[in-house]
């Protein structure tokens, strides 16, 4: 029996056994500077790996890119040639506050013993395109024993929703809801963690576009799960990547997980004021899990939100993470506010090769002078990793909802020594805010 260290925060779930651990030979890169891609294609970041037995090879990448002038961008991950990952595709070309804006790409390949090209490609169109320092590549030789990698063969058909009937602390209606991805996990036993990414564009109405992740087509939550959130608007961009992330601890047999599209359900009974976005999403968005053989698999929350309070069903579980002096109980704009933290312990054994993920969004409001919001990730007090990045233009701009992610892959001479490690994702935002707010959703998760 392998053993599975899960940690939630402080909390533990041991199962003793021989120490199970993602396979030697993964690779972590970052840029070390901006990189200013002219409309076309180029490597951003490559990698060679060797398998000594056939495996299963999970890749992410995060990072931030802004125009250079009337652009679209995107980026993704092919291996060997072939693109395994979506297309983290953004369009500023309609925009009137064109901001630099965070990316993420996820994929998964099972390939033969032997060496392998991994390359994280960035693509610039209209107009050049920066791709900004400590962007990055993972490439995890998981221990994973069951992995998917489901994909959208074609753009959606236009989704439209009236959320009247979800309201907040509610879980949303199977009519506002639509699953567009499901895959078998093949879990026998233990957790799951899956990832969700692709693209999402205007096709009707402007507003608020929302994707998430589902367990056995139910709604988890939001202590298990991300939700991610883009307005697609000229204001913003009008198509724009989402991200969403989640970890199941003790689901049945053989589950079910699904890529699940909605809208931000913000109905406001006064004012009779609902979401009126019609979109859609793009081809080749990603659904990926992974199951069956963790070492080393967990979580972080946020250390100041009560979850059990709060209930499961919550889109706007807003978190403070800076004022400029408008709200008493927010810290202060520059502050590094710990938006999820956690204890992840390297048995004996292990080989201390562990990805590090964390997503949230951003959530301004409408008379912010506007700034720029970070968010990174700290291990035993020292930074590590990509850093996302969203950038909000002045008011009334600043008020649009987007997503931001940020990762790390503890491989090579900075492997994870034996023993417990503390995990922090950290936000903070640096301008002119009334009170710069972050969520709770699940805002950090490891595996190996």
């Amino acid at each position: 029996m392998k053993r599975i260290t899960l940690y939630t925060g402080l909390a533990v779930a041991l199962a003793v056994g021989q120490a199970s651990a993602a396979m030697p030979g993964s690779r972590y890169l970052q840029l070390a500077a901006d990189q200013l891609v002219q409309p076309g294609t180029a490597t951003l970041l490559s990698s060679d790996i060797e398998l000594s037995a056939p495996g299963w090879v999970y890749v992410q990448s995060d990072g931030r890119y802004f125009p250079g002038g009337s652009s679209a961008a995107s980026a993704y991950v092919t291996i060997n040639g072939e693109v395994v990952s979506n297309d983290s595709y953004i369009d500023w070309r309609q925009s009137t506050s064109a901001q630099q804006h965070s990316f993420n790409v996820i994929g998964a390949k099972y390939l033969p013993a032997g060496r392998h090209s991994v390359v994280l490609a960035g693509q610039a169109i209209g107009s050049a395109v920066n791709f900004g320092s400590a962007s990055n590549l993972s490439v995890l030789i998981t221990s994973a024993g069951s992995v998917t990698n489901s994909r959208l063969p074609s753009d959606t058909a236009q989704l439209d929703f009236n959320t009247v009937g979800s309201p907040e602390g509610m879980a949303l209606l199977p009519k506002d809801r639509k699953l567009l991805m499901t895959a078998q996990a093949g879990n026998p036993g233990g957790p799951i963690v899956a990832m969700a990414s692709g693209r999402a564009f205007d096709w009707g109405t402007y507003g608020d576009g929302m994707m998430g992740i589902f367990l056995n087509e139910q709604e988890p939550g939001i202590e298990s799960m991300t939700w991610s959130i883009n307005d697609i608007f000229i204001g913003a961009e009008t198509q724009a990547p989402f991200y969403s992330q989640g970890l199941f601890v003790n689901p049945p047999a053989y589950s079910s997980v699904s890529f699940v599209a909605s809208e931000s359900p913000y109905y406001q009974p006064q004012d009779a004021n609902t979401n009126n976005v019609k979109y859609k999403f793009g081809a080749n968005s990603r659904l990926v899990t992974l199951s069956n053989g963790f070492g080393v698999a967990g979580k972080g929350l946020n250390p100041g939100f009560n979850y059990a309070a709060a209930g499961p069903y919550r889109r706007f579980a807003y978190v403070c993470v800076g004022t400029n002096g408008f709200s008493p109980s927010c810290p202060s704009v520059g502050s590094e506010v710990v938006i999820g933290e956690g204890q992840v312990c390297i048995p004996q054994g292990h080989n201390g090769v562990v990805l590090f993920s964390t997503k949230s969004r951003v959530q301004g409001d409408t008379n912010d002078g506007g700034g720029s919001v970070f968010l990174f990730l700290k291990i035993d007090g020292q930074q590590v990793g990509s850093l996302g990045t969203q950038q909000l233009g002045s008011k009334p701009n600043s008020v649009s909802t987007r997503t931001i992610s940020a990762s790390y892959l503890s491989a090579g001479s900075s492997a994870l020594g034996t023993g417990c490690h503390t995990v922090q994702a950290v936000a903070q935002a640096l301008g002119d805010f009334r009170h710069m707010s972050f969520n709770a959703d699940m805002p950090l998760v490891w595996f190996d």
